[in-house]
């Protein structure tokens, strides 16, 4: 009884130990955050007037090396999380809209802006935009110029809402990946297929927006964009299983999976 009586109380103490740990780590984030905000709010000015001098300056040339150096720009403001929860992510845009000005052939710049853009910033409006601007400079002879058009049908069926644009942009994805023989376009090809046909029967279909928030859980770039795809999916109809080695793994609803099924 006693020997309980002092696991039980060592137990308490220890709980109240990581508790306090926990309440002085959060205090001391909470002063570093206040301590930092002014900086943070001095190297955000910074970084959008430099932005908007760069979207309209010469490049001489350099395009691609411009392209590439904002990226990199864009990944470091990106990875400071505890800057962007200050401050939240509104330059995402801008950074992409100076990135594919200098480079619309950057085709994976166009995978971050989807995510990034409309997850993030919350702007999937200006980034359609943004992306629609630069895939101008874009042709079905430009290799994997197909996933900008893929990218821009989800955005415009998950974020917009805009069955009938999504199905154009989905046709269209389609399209210029049939002219392509490889495993990759292939897959485009039919994957676009089937989002304009879920689309055309249906312009708020459930089943189409399971499956584009599938290939978000695949491509996102971070955590917290994982974590919202499985949320949607979750919130559609889908449940989450362990496997016997221990692996968890995503099922789809019933009916979207008898649809893949054909």
């Amino acid at each position: 009884m006693v020997k309980t009586l002092v696991n039980i109380l060592v137990g308490l103490a220890t709980f109240a130990g990581v508790v306090g740990l926990q309440v002085q780590r959060q205090a001391w984030l909470t002063a570093q955050q206040q301590d930092n905000l002014p900086l943070w709010r001095q190297q955000e000015a910074i970084t959008a007037t430099q932005l908007r001098l760069w979207r309209q300056m010469p490049s001489f040339g350099f395009d691609n090396l411009i392209a590439d150096w904002w990226l990199i720009q864009f990944n470091i403001y990106f990875g400071d999380e505890a800057a962007r929860a200050a401050l939240t992510y509104r330059l995402v845009p801008d950074f992409f809209d100076v990135i594919l000005h200098h480079d619309p052939r950057f085709i994976r710049a166009y995978l971050f802006l989807s995510t990034s853009g409309s997850l993030y910033a919350g702007e999937p409006e200006r980034s359609i935009q943004i992306a629609s601007r630069a895939m101008q400079s874009l042709t079905p002879d430009v290799p994997d110029s197909y996933y900008p058009w893929m990218y821009r049908g989800i955005d415009e069926m998950l974020f917009l809402g805009d069955g009938r644009a999504a199905i154009r942009s989905f046709q269209t994805a389609a399209a210029w990946a049939s002219r392509w023989r490889t495993p990759e376009s292939e897959a485009v090809v039919q994957r676009a297929t089937q989002f304009a046909q879920f689309l055309r029967e249906d312009k708020n279909s459930r089943i189409a927006k399971v499956i584009g928030w599938m290939m978000i859980l695949g491509y996102a770039p971070t955590k917290r964009a994982q974590a919202i795809a499985v949320r949607k999916i979750l919130e559609a109809g889908g449940r989450i299983e362990q496997l016997p080695n221990g692996r968890r793994v995503i099922i789809l609803p019933r009916d979207v999976q008898e649809r893949l099924r054909g």
